[in-house]
């Protein structure tokens, strides 16, 4: 923390100086005191003392090293405490590495101000009201944010998505996505901290699984995986009869699920027909695919794309029903339909209407 403690002072210094109706007279952290201190402990990460319109003001600060709404909550609980005790006013802020659009409406709803490495500030107080906000991230933090959305992580998402109210225990949860318990203790972990989700004696559940998919929606990365381009012939009713023969390959034909457009078409029709079928397919049940909708390869002019993922697991999850071809899971179908852009989008929405509406 002494590092964070350090860069989070220096970020408030420079804020603090742009202000020209506020001079600094000094700013200590907790970093200074300990080596002189034991009271250290008992006071906040940052203190400042300024003149700000000729009036003393104190500005204290508690520093998260990760933003969540968790931390946050705390460190604004901890500023409280202390402003409770002291014998006199001061403004309080909340730093961190990163500050989440979540994170910062926690501490407007507390009164509190807050402040980041990415640029992000709010100081409030008296007559100053100064507030940036950027798009930035620091990479760490990045990295640490989107890390809940990587493939092994989304494996147990996508479980959780199923039936948001059910409660899992680690062992259950770990079982049901295919991942070890340490992937999932970790996930339990990250969703807790940003309050997608909580545990109590019966397990883990979600709480908020809204959030969760808006952020992963804004977070996605496509599958990885090889992607080939095909040309059928087929067309209509043939074809869609030709898709409907994959449900139920012979072991050695692998396994394969419509991605998609093609996937929302039968899982909730919105736009009506597709230039281009897309297909997830393990290595095996390539072959038949192409056998079976007549493919040949296509530089250009292509209406059929094959993707192999690099984690074939991923096929595990696909929908199975009734006179229709196997599909991809809907959460996965809305995240696809998401990146698409324009009717992609208006489709990602409808699908989400019909079957991950929650409330």
């Amino acid at each position: 923390m002494k590092q964070i403690e350090r860069q989070v002072a220096a970020a408030l210094q420079s804020q603090l100086s742009r202000i020209s109706v506020i001079q600094l007279e000094n700013m200590e952290t907790t970093v200074d005191w300990r080596a002189h201190s034991l009271e250290a402990m008992h006071h906040p990460d940052i203190v400042a003392h300024v003149i700000a319109d000729g009036a003393p003001v104190e500005i204290i600060c508690e520093v998260k090293e990760r933003g969540y709404p968790k931390q946050v909550r705390q460190a604004i609980a901890q500023l409280q405490a202390w402003r409770s005790v002291a014998a006199h006013d001061a403004v309080a802020m909340v730093g961190s590495t990163w500050l989440s659009p979540e994170s910062r409406s926690i501490c407007d709803e507390a009164g509190v101000g807050w402040i980041d490495l990415a640029g992000n500030c709010r100081i409030a107080f008296g007559g100053i009201h100064v507030e940036r906000e950027t798009t930035e991230r620091p990479k760490p933090a990045a990295r640490s944010f989107r890390s809940i959305f990587s493939p092994k992580s989304a494996q147990v998402l996508r479980v959780l998505l199923k039936d948001p109210t059910r409660p899992w225990k680690v062992s259950d949860l770990a079982e049901a996505s295919g991942v070890s318990l340490g992937q999932v203790s970790n996930v339990r972990s990250a969703l807790i901290d940003r309050e997608w989700a909580m545990a109590d004696e019966e397990g883990l559940h979600l709480t908020n699984p809204e959030a969760l998919l808006d952020a992963w929606r804004d977070e996605y990365e496509p599958v990885r995986g090889e992607r080939s381009s095909w040309y059928t012939v087929m067309h209509g009713r043939e074809l869609d009869q030709a898709l409907r023969k994959l449900r139920a390959p012979a072991d050695a034909n692998g396994h394969s699920m419509l991605a998609g457009l093609s996937a929302a078409a039968w899982l909730a029709p919105y736009l009506r027909g597709t230039s281009t079928t897309s297909i997830y397919a393990d290595e095996a049940a390539v072959p038949s695919i192409v056998e079976r909708l007549k493919l040949r390869p296509a530089g250009s002019g292509a209406n059929v794309e094959i993707i192999v993922p690099d984690d074939p697991a991923l096929l595990n999850e696909r929908v199975e029903q009734p006179n229709a071809p196997p599909v991809a899971p809907p959460v996965l179908t809305y995240l696809d339909l998401y990146q698409l852009h324009d009717r992609g989008r208006e489709a990602a929405n409808h699908l989400r209407e019909k079957l991950l509406s929650w409330h």
